[in-house]
């Protein structure tokens, strides 16, 4: 690597400040701010966004000065403009051109996005230029681990909150586990490479610290795709030990490097019998009491995860059959999943946007020539990695570890999609990587220096994509955030003016701040208790919901089936909102054949509509569409009862309870209402005494069995049950005395 003096051009604060900009963007995966939606994703990226922006506007004014610092010829940057070409291709002819450029607040991966990435790459790769230099580079990045463990370890010690992840799976400020793994592994690969390359004992005791630490948290994640990678990651590494030449042995900081074979040899054969121990004693009580092993050593193509990322990844490749070359475009895998979607899927995972394997996401969304660019930079990356090897620029053990880790990170997007985190860090591996691609010795022209309206343009530039890209969401995403809280608070007239000043901003983050406003009108409509001010926060939703399908995602099943609940729940207040539902699920039907949900509101519409005769054949074709699933036949049942086919509803419900459906008073307070409406009153008394055997301190069964006893003609059991109610609950008392006097008793 090429060890010359910067020390003169270090001077300059423009360099420095573009140093100390870079650097700082390895510190995003520590932010996250709950003042907005997704405060684990668009906060970071937000971040990231900007501090690149402001450092491409400094770098253009750098390399226009100083000509040492502007780009040269790499094919492997060359394949990575290739790749962002098809990007804009993919975009450009696929279902959605606006969502594959801006994404959303939950995955923030649209172009746009992803071109700040290239951008932080591009500047790296030409601003570094000395061994020391990257080191540095990577110091930060091992830093930003070491806080990110540390929180880590708070959350395992319950010090930080466990804001996203449960049953023991640390997320830190990530918010998810599996990628919090990955940024471990990561890192701790960063620090044993750096704990080969520095001499200073300190140095090695920190290093060495990182990689126990780091590992400990990757291990506590529980997350079965890394630790596969890390185990990959030993064995490759082992491997680049047993068949080094002694050349590349004894260039390792060590007293006998040549007992590296045989200490490697050992190591692995010691690796493969531990693996194959645990493996056979799986169900002993000692893997048992480890998470991490016990989730590994039951991996089952049976399980429920399994088999949903099995049935993603056969949707994935039966969509990708429909658009071969270019793709559905970045960020419309939801538009495949929903026409292709495989509905022994529900009830368990019903809304995908991803394939949780990134092969086959690059696939759906760049199709085949997307795909095999996405290849050739991995490939180009591994040959001049090794290129740089042999010309002396780097040392074995370099070359060896970021292979590794590009291994390790190979293996891990089997299983997992690229989120900020791990772009942030393959990003920063390839412009390494890059950085050792140039080719020395290339003309790069003379100093210009930029007139006053050249700096102007730049800057205005800067100011633009700063506003826009990361300013005015991040304004829609708070105000969005704060009509959610004073929703909460009650102050329903203040929040319907935030959700308005939301969609005012009229950013790519509408749709997701339109959904909050749907949970808050569902709230509203949920409890019956409409009043003017209620009725001002159902319109905004509604609106809201229109705004987000007719502009932004006119092909998204799932917000169409949003707005539809909002129609049907209030229909009660505007009959004319269940034509508007209809027109809605027809489209969503065309878009999503055969999802059950669609088929549930279809059925739920034709009975407000007074179409009861068509309701039938919608929840049976749902069950048709997957026969396992128990609350489709509960659905089918409770309907038929409630049209009076009460022997069809209850050989529907028998099959319910078989296949695991539960039953509580939830499930009773349901049949009750069914059987109401065929008027089955024996068979109502006989729900609520059920009732009252799961719950004998409810006075609600007992008030209903009142009423019951009462139509049926009862008198007597009807006052008993209504003065128990009372004794259960006294705020009954009033309403159970007048109960008598109507009996007439």
């Amino acid at each position: 690597m090429p060890q010359k003096s910067t020390k003169n051009l270090q001077s300059n604060w423009l360099v420095g400040a573009v140093k100390v900009g870079l650097c700082a963007c390895l510190f995003m995966p520590l932010i996250i701010n709950s003042s907005f939606i997704f405060p684990f994703i668009f906060p970071k990226q937000a971040f990231f966004q900007i501090v690149v922006e402001i450092l491409m506007a400094l770098y253009v004014f750098l390399a226009l000065r100083q000509p040492q610092y502007r780009p040269r010829s790499s094919r492997l940057f060359l394949a990575m403009l290739i790749y962002f070409a098809v990007l804009i291709l993919s975009s450009v002819f696929g279902e959605n051109t606006f969502h594959s450029f801006w994404s959303n607040y939950e995955r923030m991966a649209g172009v746009i996005n992803l071109f700040h990435y290239l951008a932080f790459l591009f500047i790296a790769a030409n601003i570094f230029k000395t061994k020391e230099e990257w080191h540095r580079f990577f110091d930060f990045s091992i830093l930003a681990s070491v806080l990110q463990a540390l929180y880590g370890l708070g959350q395992l010690a319950g010090v930080s909150s466990m804001v996203h992840g449960g049953g023991g799976r640390i997320d830190g400020t990530i918010g998810n586990s599996s990628f919090l793994a990955g940024y471990m592994l990561i890192n701790a690969l960063f620090a044993l490479w750096l704990m080969l390359e520095k001499k200073a004992v300190s140095w090695r005791i920190f290093y060495a610290a990182t990689i126990v630490l780091n590992i400990f948290i990757m291990y506590k994640t529980q997350t079965r795709g890394a630790a596969l990678a890390l185990v990959a990651a030993i064995f490759v590494l082992a491997l680049f030990l047993i068949f080094a030449s002694k050349e590349s042995l004894a260039q390792l900081p060590l007293r006998q490097p040549l007992k590296l074979k045989k200490y490697a040899t050992a190591g692995l054969v010691i690796i493969i019998l531990a693996i194959g121990l645990i493996w056979l004693n799986r169900d002993s009580a000692f893997v048992k009491k480890f998470p991490t092993l016990a989730r590994l050593t039951h991996i089952s193509l049976k399980e429920t995860t399994s088999q949903t990322r099995l049935m993603a990844w056969q949707m994935s490749l039966q969509g990708f059959k429909e658009h071969p070359i270019f793709g559905w475009g970045p960020e419309n895998y939801n538009v495949l999943f929903n026409k292709y979607y495989n509905p022994n899927l529900y009830p368990v995972e019903n809304w995908f946007d991803r394939s949780h394997n990134a092969y086959l996401d690059v696939l759906v969304h760049t199709g085949l020539v997307g795909l095999a660019v996405y290849l050739a930079i991995f490939v180009l990356a591994f040959r001049f990695l090794w290129r740089a090897r042999k010309e002396g620029k780097i040392n074995y053990q370099t070359a060896a570890i970021f292979t590794v880790i590009l291994v390790a990170y190979a293996i891990q997007n089997i299983f997992l999609f690229d989120t900020q985190v791990t772009l942030l860090m393959i990003y920063s591996i390839l412009a390494f990587i890059v950085f050792l691609s140039w080719r020395p010795g290339e003309s790069l022209g003379q100093p210009v220096r930029p007139n006053f309206f050249f700096l102007g343009i730049v800057g205005l530039l800067a100011f633009f994509s700063i506003y826009y890209f990361n300013i005015r969401p991040g304004a829609a995403g708070a105000a969005g955030i704060d009509a959610t809280i004073s929703f909460t608070r009650k102050n329903v007239v203040q929040s319907v003016q935030q959700f308005k000043d939301a969609y005012e901003k009229d950013t790519f983050g509408m749709p997701e701040v339109a959904s909050r406003a749907q949970d808050a009108a569902i709230q509203i409509l949920s409890t019956g208790q409409i009043n003017e001010d209620s009725k001002k926060m159902i319109k905004v939703a509604i609106e809201g919901m229109n705004e987000a399908i007719n502009e932004y995602e006119p092909q998204n099943a799932r917000f169409m089936l949003m707005l539809v609940n909002i129609y049907l729940a209030s229909a009660q207040i505007d009959t004319s909102y269940l034509q508007e539902a209809d027109n809605i699920l027809q489209k969503a039907v065309e878009l999503s054949p055969t999802r059950q949900e669609l088929y549930f509101a279809l059925a739920q519409l034709r009975m407000f509509q007074g179409r009861a005769a068509e309701a039938l054949p919608y929840m049976k074709r749902a069950v048709e569409l997957n026969e396992k699933v128990n609350i489709s036949h509960w659905n089918y049942g409770i309907f038929a009862i409630a049209l009076g086919q009460v022997d069809l509803g209850e050989a529907e419900i028998k099959k319910a309870k078989d296949l695991g459906h539960s039953y509580g008073p939830a499930d009773i307070r349901y049949l009750v209402n069914a059987y109401s409406k065929a008027g089955a009153w024996p068979k109502i008394a006989s729900l609520y005494q059920d009732w009252i055997n799961f719950v004998p301190t409810d006075a609600v069964p007992y008030a209903g069995l009142a009423a019951t006893y009462a139509q049926m003609g009862e008198k007597q059991k009807a006052k008993e049950m209504a003065l128990q109610a009372a004794q259960i609950d006294p705020s009954f008392q009033a309403e159970a005395d007048q109960f008598i006097i109507n009996l007439g008793l």
